[in-house]
Formats: C-alpha cells, structure tokens, sequence
C-alpha cells in the first residue's frame, strides 16, 4: 500500500477519518505477512540463511513506511508511533545508542499512556560490526529490558574483542534480560547464525523461563566452565508447546535431558538438522530421534557429507518418524543424490536444494538419474527449491530438460516442480 500525499495542506490536513479507520489503514500499509508469526505456517522451505536474508529485507522495507508516516503530521505521530515499534531492527552498535534513547525519551512524554517498548514484538539485532563492544551488550540488555511482551528475537552478534575464539558465549546479561523481561511471551527464539551463543545453562534458563516458546534454533551451545560439571549442569524442561526446533547431532547432548528415557519435546513436529554425526554419536542420536520425533511431520536436513551415506539418513526418519509427511534435503551439489535412493514410505512430499547455483549439465543429468529410480509409496512431488536453478535448468539446458521429462514421463509417477510449485516442464 502506498501513501501518497499530494501537497502540503493535505499533508497538515489528512482527511478527517475517525482515528479506529486510521490505525486500520496504518496496520495495513506496514503489515508483512509472517512478520510477527510464530506458528510456522508461513515458513519457506528454502536454508534458513536465505529466508533471514529475505525477512530483513522486507523489515527494512516496512520500517521505511512506518517512519514516513508518522512524519505526515502529528495525529498521524500519535497514532502510528506503535506500529514503528511493533518490530525493532538493529544493524549497527550506534544503533543500540540512538534506540535507547529514543526509548527514553518517548517513555516519557504525557502523550503515550505506556512505554514505546509495550508494543514491539519482535526484535532483529543483526550487528556485522567486528568492533562491537562489551558496553554495546550492557545497552542491547537495558533495551531488552524495555520490551515486556516481546514473541520473536533474532540475534547474529559478533565477537566480543577479548572473547576467547573457542567460547564464543553470549554475555549472560543479555540472556537474563530475555529471562526476566519477557520469557512468558517469547515464541521464537533464533541465534543460529550468531557468532556469539548462549552458553548451555544459559540457554536452559532462558527456555525453562519461556514456557510458550514454540521455535526454537539454538544449535550450537558455547562451552563454559560450568558445563564440565555434573552437579551444575542444568535439565532440559519439558517443552510443552515447542513445535519447531535445529539441531547439530554432534552437539546433541546439550539437549538430552537427564532422564535418556523421557521425551522432554511432546509437541515437536519439526526438526531441522545437520547432519555431520561421527559414529560415537549414532546410538544416541538415533535414540533421540525415535523418542522425541515419532510426531514430526516436517524435517529439513542440511546434508554435507558422501553421496552414499543419504540412504542411512532416509533409513533412520523411516525408522523413527512414522508421521513424516514433508522432506527437505539441502546438499552441495546434485551429484549426492544417487540413484535407488527410497524415501520414508510416509512421504508425499520432498524439497531440493543445491548450494551450487550454477550447475553443469552433468549434474542436471544426474539430478534426473536419481529422480527416475527413486522410491517412495507416497510421493506426489519433487520440488526445485532455488529460483536460479530452475531459471539456470529451463535457460542453459533446455535441451536435457525436455528429454528428460519428455521422453520418460512413464518413469516417473510425481509432480516434478519449480521455486513456485509450478510443473518444472510447463
């Protein structure tokens, strides 16, 4: 939607709508759809670095609207500040600072009735900074601390200038910030693309605080000293409403909860791991994946490991997930795909990603080799998940494409799809 104003006694003069029109049509020029979500419902398929990308894209976006309108005049300040600050994004460590203070000084203005902070629901802090500073984590923890009802919290923190390149740990005070101001409305929490991580007892006490968290990607803990010990080392909650969670198999055991035998994950029905697991951790992984993911419907696997060992991953979720309905498998190119792979029996539906954008024919040619001998009982389609290898596909090999699909359509049973669901051969 977009406002246009069309001179400057329309600009001091907005049409004399009650204000209940007004907040309607402001909430519609600055919704994105999914932006303040926590259900899932709307999430993509493609790696999880791609739709962040795409998600602060559309925040940048949005925050230019908010902005510009509450610069129309002073109802419209008054009556659209809380939409600027429904979604907070920080970029920069001189952000932190003006944000503060912008915090303070609204709080304590006679025109708002609560603090700006009330509103926000979701907070991005994406610092790239290298220089970021250990006073620059003491302000983002008194900013947290303004937001009482906060539901997302993205965080992709760099390192601290003296902090030891092993431990990597989110400083505590940010944490315990999220424990003490808003752990009850907390739904989604993200650093899985933070440098900086929250140790493991850290990290339990922010959920243990956070009973409604329903997204939780965390898959990699910071060592800490306190970890080595048995008697300090804090038990995974049970997670009552957690539906989405990533995982590393190789970190696994900063999730197993002390009972091996209890699932603490009820409501678990989407796992996203990565799958680099050294053969001392198979027993437990299997073990963690048959007790807490018989309910799963959706797992996305991140796979960078020999073409030969994907049949050991499908023959596991078979094993263990027998709810399994959609698949996504990430790899580095389509040559680890090999051929007679068999898909979980439950599957109807598998997602393909290739990390290399731009593929030879060979990798196409052997894309359609795997795709022609696969087997799974249930399946009625294959998506492309990359725009730019579809549009690489249809563009440079035209010619393999149309033999492929043409010629032996008899072979294969399932839709084949592009980026947007669409037949691949339209």
């Amino acid at each position: 939607m977009t406002l246009a104003i069309s001179n400057g006694s329309t600009a001091r003069n907005p049409p004399p709508f009650p204000p209940e029109i007004w907040i309607t049509i402001f909430s519609l020029a600055t919704d994105v759809p999914g932006l303040l979500s926590y259900d899932g419902s709307t999430s993509s398929d493609l790696p999880h670095p791609l739709v962040k990308e795409h998600e602060h894209k559309l925040l940048k976006e949005s925050l230019i609207t908010k902005r510009n309108i509450i610069l129309v005049c002073r109802t419209w300040h008054v009556l659209a500040t809380k939409f600027l600050y429904q979604s907070v994004l920080v970029t920069r460590p001189a952000t932190l600072s003006s944000l503060f203070v912008a915090l303070d000084r609204r709080s304590s203005g006679a025109a708002h009735s609560v603090h700006m902070g009330w509103w926000t629901r979701r907070l991005d802090v994406l610092i790239q900074d290298d220089h970021c500073e250990a006073s620059d984590y003491a302000l983002l923890a008194n900013i947290i601390r303004r937001f009482p009802n906060l539901s997302i919290v993205n965080l992709s923190m760099p390192m601290l200038p003296d902090n030891d390149s092993w431990l990597r740990q989110l400083p505590e005070s940010v944490v315990m910030a999220l424990v003490e101001s808003c752990g009850p409305s907390l739904r989604v929490f993200d650093c899985s693309e933070s440098i900086l991580r929250p140790c493991r007892n850290d990290l339990m006490k922010l959920i243990t605080a956070a009973p409604n968290l329903s997204v939780l990607r965390c898959p990699i803990c910071s060592p800490s000293a306190r970890d080595k010990s048995l008697s300090a080392r804090l038990d995974v909650p049970v997670m009552t409403k957690l539906q989405s969670v990533s995982l590393m198999s190789v970190f696994l055991r900063d999730y197993l909860p002390d009972n091996k035998d209890a699932n603490h994950f009820p409501a678990l029905r989407k796992l996203t791991y990565d799958c680099i697991p050294p053969p001392f951790l198979d027993h437990t992984w299997k073990k963690f994946v048959r007790l807490s993911c018989a309910n799963v419907t959706t797992v996305h696997l991140d796979y960078s490991l020999q073409a030969d060992g994907l049949q050991k991953e499908m023959d596991l979720l078979s094993e263990c997930c027998s709810s399994l309905n959609d698949l996504v498998v990430y790899i580095r190119s389509w040559t680890e795909i090999n051929s007679n792979l068999t898909l979980p029996p439950s599957v109807s539906y598998l997602g393909l990603h290739s990390k290399l954008r731009k593929a030879p024919a060979f990798h196409y040619k052997q894309l359609f080799v795997a795709l022609r001998t696969i087997s799974g009982s249930k399946l009625k389609a294959v998506r492309l998940l990359h725009a730019d290898a579809v549009e690489g596909l249809r563009e440079n090999h035209r010619a393999l494409l149309e033999s492929e699909l043409a010629d032996r359509t008899s072979c294969i049973t399932f839709r084949i799809e592009d980026n947007e669901g669409r037949l691949l051969m339209a």
